[in-house]
């Protein structure tokens, strides 16, 4: 008996180390898969405020540069300003201090009236957990958008003044146009109004024309009547005189 507990002892102790050595064997290969998840999700989202910051600081630059007229050399410094200021305010998130922001031009010169202007913004990324510390750490995240500007400005540029001045005249018009209706709309229903008192009297009228024909007719029958009967009478005393 002694010797058997002995060794279902002995077995117990083989077995629970052996768990021990493939939890350790395990657990760096769980550990490194969940720092990679978590690294690499840091890592897009990183990407993605990146991106989001090129593309609203060329949007910005695109707005200012419209019309400016430079057709060569590089973009100015007010240009890198505003597309610093943009790709902040479009990822508030990363360090301000870390974010680069260079504007530059595509092309040398401009292509008829247009010029291609482009902002590349790089930031460098940090791993959120040791094991992934060598890899990430020291690398660059890296995004550029461009976008097409209209530098010379076409003939009707900087007509903006006589454009809403023109447009004012043809609101004043239109206002103008609207109450001619409705003073129309107005006198309108009154001459509507008035044809049809017009044709209530019409109506009236022609009744009581009807009626005057009627008694008239009437007063000319019974006068014939009177005249027949008279004539008759003067006849019939006039044979009783002789």
């Amino acid at each position: 008996m002694a010797v058997r507990m002995r060794r279902g002892r002995a077995v117990g102790r083989g077995e629970r180390g052996q768990a021990l050595i493939e939890v350790g064997l395990a657990l760096p290969v769980l550990l490194l898969m969940v720092a990679a998840v978590i690294d690499g999700g840091w890592a897009f989202h990183e990407a993605g405020m990146v991106a989001a910051a090129a593309q609203a600081a060329v949007r910005a630059v695109a707005i200012q540069e419209g019309g400016a007229g430079r057709c060569a050399g590089a973009p100015p410094a007010a240009d890198e300003a505003t597309a610093v200021a943009a790709a902040r305010a479009a990822a508030p998130r990363l360090d301000p201090g870390a974010l680069t922001v260079i504007p530059t031009y595509l092309e040398a010169a401009c292509n008829g009236r247009m010029r291609t202007i482009a902002v590349s913004v790089a930031y460098p990324i940090r791993a959120l957990t040791p094991w992934f510390v060598p890899l990430l750490n020291g690398r660059q995240l890296t995004a550029q958008a461009a976008n097409a500007v209209e530098e010379l400005p076409p003939p009707w540029w900087g007509q903006a003044d006589e454009v809403a001045a023109q447009q004012a005249q043809i609101g004043a018009l239109q206002a103008q146009v609207s109450s001619l209706e409705s003073a129309y709309q107005a006198e309108n229903g009154i001459v509507q109004d008035q044809q049809s008192e017009i044709a209530s009297l019409t109506a009236a009228d022609q009744q009581a024309a009807a009626e005057i024909t009627y008694w008239s007719q009437t007063a000319n029958y019974y006068y014939s009547l009177w005249q027949s009967l008279t004539q008759q009478n003067g006849g019939g005393n006039g044979g009783n005189r002789n």
